[in-house]
């Protein structure tokens, strides 16, 4: 099927495109951004969590928290993470989907762009983030994917296992300040470590792990929201080595899988490349259902 696309509006944002094949639907804002504010299969409900109020983000105005799929640069940092995304944005036409590019960041010298691809006639998308130094200097940084999901799911991140019979360390977890090892909403299993949100909560939660295994999924009402993603295990990641993290708290959870770290010199860009695909049937939110629902 021919990819559609149309401007639309969608809740609160007046200025969006719709983008289809008839199997899954996205819509991408361009009055702000670049943001993925919706992502579902035809005829489904949003997986996405919106913010319709678009409040800010306290403490880190004037970033607001418009929910959806957005591109960040890690590692996390007070003066550039919550450069805002308020703008529009520019966006072409593409022969399965569309580009968007931000306006070069005043505070960080760097330029955002998404670019999404949708299969012919399949609930997938290959999406593309793409960050350039625009600014005089050098920048570390690395390219850091966040979808937001809404409530009452759970995430999956695989436990990557290596030699069973092995002498040396083979995975780890990276645990935030703010964050138990306690928290019922963690859980440990075999193959995976889960998230689950929860709306009755003492406060956020956030892990991550290396992601090795190249994927991470959000399981809610027997769909699975799964992410794939190139690993480099010879490469240096944020966050103590972890590719794929899961924020959550009493609204939302965050899926969120990470390029490798890179120095960009003037002119220079770094790429990471996701694939969203929605399984329907997943009967337990586990690495296995995922798995065996995806096969």
């Amino acid at each position: 099927m021919e990819v559609a696309v149309e401007e639309t509006a969608f809740e609160t944002w007046e200025e969006c495109l719709s983008v289809s094949n008839g199997a899954i639907e996205l819509v991408v804002t361009v009055g702000v951004g670049p943001r993925v504010i919706a992502c579902r299969a035809a005829g489904g409900e949003n997986l996405f969590h919106t913010d319709e109020e678009q409040s800010t983000f306290p403490g880190h105005e004037p970033f607001r928290r418009y929910g959806g799929h957005r591109l960040w640069h890690a590692p996390e940092n007070e003066d550039r993470t919550y450069a805002p995304d308020n703008d529009p944005v520019e966006w072409t036409e593409t022969d399965r989907g569309v580009r968007v590019v931000q306006d070069t960041e005043p505070t960080t010298g760097i330029r955002k762009s998404m670019s999404l691809e949708l299969a012919a006639d399949a609930p997938v998308v290959e999406v593309t983030h793409e960050l350039t130094n625009e600014g005089v200097w050098p920048i570390e940084c690395a390219p850091w994917a966040i979808s937001v999901m809404r409530g009452g799911g759970t995430a999956v991140l695989p436990f990557s296992r290596g030699d069973p019979e092995g002498l040396l360390p083979d995975r780890s977890l990276s645990v935030w300040p703010y964050a138990t090892l306690a928290d019922d909403r963690l859980a440990f299993a075999e193959g995976a470590v889960r998230v689950t949100q929860d709306d009755d909560c003492d406060g956020p939660l956030k892990v991550g792990a290396s992601g090795a295994d190249e994927w991470a999924a959000y399981v809610t009402d027997g769909v699975a929201f799964v992410t794939e993603f190139v690993y480099d295990g010879a490469a240096t990641y944020p966050d103590r080595g972890a590719a794929i993290e899961a924020y959550t708290d009493d609204e939302i959870l965050e899926l969120e899988t990470l390029g490798p770290l890179e120095e960009l010199a003037p002119g220079e860009s770094t790429v990471h490349t996701e694939t969203w695909r929605l399984v329907e049937g997943v009967e337990a939110p586990t690495a296995r259902a995922v798995v065996d629902a995806a096969e």
